[in-house]
């Protein structure tokens, strides 16, 4: 079950405390959060934009190259083979998805970053598949530019709209937990929608 409350309480806490001390390690273990978190604090002025984007570029490009030489180097993984163990469309289609890090490296990215929960495999993927690293690298951070801008924009327009919200604070507790709900669907929606476009990669 899809819970947003625990770990975006943890993370406003931490960044409010610490700031860009612990920036770097929030964006690796909870990216999209923590860049909607950090959207709403640069609105509210007590983050910066340039130093909180290039932390979320980091945070996300240093997992997806331990990812990617985990998969080029590592004669096995047994995090890969777990998921493949667990995961049907993994087990269906992992020839297909090493074809298509090839063929369609930026399709196959942007799609792998949208199917969270299968996106540390996929990534390990393009690793087994050899893909040139140059390549990868250069696709992983095309898409995560796209990606935190999106998220960031979003934080800082819902700290725009966090004040106006203030006037009206009984209905407060209501809007947000409206809103987590729409983002848990909209986030389960997404990751079928991602898998669906990797199977039919070639015709999108």
């Amino acid at each position: 079950r899809l819970n947003l409350n625990e770990p975006m309480a943890t993370i406003t806490i931490l960044l409010l405390k610490y700031k860009y001390w612990v920036f770097l390690p929030l964006s690796i273990a909870e990216g999209p959060i923590v860049a909607i978190t950090a959207g709403f604090f640069i609105h509210q002025g007590y983050l910066a934009l340039i130093p909180s984007f290039l932390l979320l570029l980091l945070g996300d490009l240093v997992p997806d190259s331990i990812c990617y030489f985990t998969g080029r180097y590592s004669h096995k993984s047994k995090f890969l083979e777990k998921s493949i163990s667990k995961s049907k469309f993994l087990s269906r289609n992992i020839g297909r998805i090493e074809k298509l890090w090839h063929i369609h490296t930026f399709k196959t990215m942007f799609f792998t970053k949208l199917a969270y929960g299968l996106s540390l495999p996929l990534l390990i993927i393009s690793g087994k598949a050899k893909l040139p690293y140059k390549k990868f690298i250069t696709e992983a951070m095309t898409v995560s530019i796209l990606q935190y801008a999106i998220f960031l924009t979003i934080g800082y327009y819902f700290g725009k709209s966090y004040v106006l919200l203030t006037k009206y604070i009984k209905y407060t507790g209501i809007i947000v937990t409206l809103a987590g709900l729409l983002f848990a669907i909209i986030y389960i929606y997404v990751k079928k929608y991602a898998e669906k476009q990797i199977t039919n990669i070639d015709n999108v």
